[in-house]
């Protein structure tokens, strides 16, 4: 669970109204949020494992706040990232540091993820809504207007056994 956590956390960042649903022809993202608040849920399934979470994230251009809670709305981690670096905290366990966020993730999962890329899509700095990067393809599945901006509502990504879906349920930033 802890290599999932981390994991999630990191893909989050590397980035109040109910959401219209699309209509017509699939409209591109943007223009990109600089700060925001997104909350949502993550599903993320490997192989017959499966794992359901709430997210809240707090970007802002020289930081990121991702809280990982279980579906009840405890706290599981917390994944920080400002000028001094990248940290994973979790409950009763050592803090993972790392100078950056690729080496945070490749040091907790041991693997690499594309995070400033799944980061941009999320907050519309990625026009289009489907690509692949480093071998994960990704899948902008419904999007939503928020203020003038166009931001993703449900994203998938996949890669080999590897499926996961982010709903952003609410945003939130600043005018």
């Amino acid at each position: 669970m802890r290599a999932w956590l981390a994991g999630l956390a990191a893909l989050l960042l590397a980035a109040c109204a109910e959401f219209p649903q699309q209509s017509g022809a699939p409209q591109d993202l943007g223009p990109p949020l600089q700060r925001f608040t997104a909350e949502g849920r993550i599903s993320l399934r490997q192989g017959e494992q499966r794992d359901h979470l709430r997210f809240r994230w707090e970007h802002a251009p020289q930081n990121d706040s991702v809280l990982l809670m279980s579906p009840l709305g405890q706290g599981l981690a917390e994944l920080t990232r400002d000028a001094s670096g990248a940290r994973l905290m979790q409950p009763n366990q050592a803090t993972i540091v790392a100078d950056t966020l690729p080496q945070l993730v490749q040091r907790a999962l041991g693997a690499p993820l594309p995070l400033e890329a799944m980061a941009d899509w999320l907050r519309g700095a990625r026009a289009a809504r489907d690509g692949e990067v480093e071998g994960w393809t990704v899948l902008i599945s419904e999007t939503s207007a928020f203020r003038q901006h166009r931001l993703l509502r449900v994203m998938e990504a996949r890669r080999a056994d590897v499926e996961f879906k982010l709903i952003v349920d609410d945003w939130d930033a600043p005018e």
